[in-house]
């Protein structure tokens, strides 16, 4: 099976493109990881962890962007020519997660909590700070656009490597 894709540089200036059309429609930078927080804050009422005060209401734009991302997905992919299904597959990191679903299911779900817990505790996730803040060329966003990537090379070498 032979797939066909675009370009990365066209990726790259339609992320891009967004990311400054966002600011400029709404007012604010585009961010997935504070829609994530205001998820678990209407969720989870008690928690004061995602409690910011801010956007802790259902109609917020962050809330939906985030729920359009996964929306989004799967409108692509029930559009696509190709055949389409639910699959575990990880690719190269099949070598190295558990085999079975619900090993890999549960890798998933432990990795998306500690990611969402890192980016509340960041500020942004790993997209808002390297794409919106290096889009907005704010310094403390570049640094830790800079650690998120030299981590991520460091631990794919160190499991796979070593």
């Amino acid at each position: 099976m032979h797939i066909d894709y675009w370009p990365a540089w066209i990726g790259g200036i339609g992320i891009g493109l967004f990311v400054l059309l966002h600011f400029w429609i709404i007012g604010r930078p585009a961010g997935c990881s504070t829609g994530y927080g205001n998820f678990c804050a209407l969720a989870c009422k008690r928690v004061k962890f995602f409690h910011t005060g801010e956007y802790e209401d259902i109609n917020n734009t962050r809330l939906w962007f985030l729920l359009g991302i996964p929306i989004g997905g799967l409108i692509s992919a029930l559009l696509s020519s190709e055949p389409w299904h639910w699959s575990f597959s990880m690719g190269m990191y099949d070598a190295i997660l558990p085999q079975s679903d619900t090993g890999k299911a549960l890798w998933l779900i432990f990795g998306g909590m500690f990611l969402g817990f890192g980016a509340r505790m960041a500020g942004a996730c790993t997209t808002g700070h390297a794409l919106v803040g290096g889009a907005m060329l704010n310094p403390p966003s570049l640094a830790a656009g800079v650690v998120f990537f030299g981590s991520a090379m460091l631990m794919t070498w160190l499991l796979f490597k070593v």
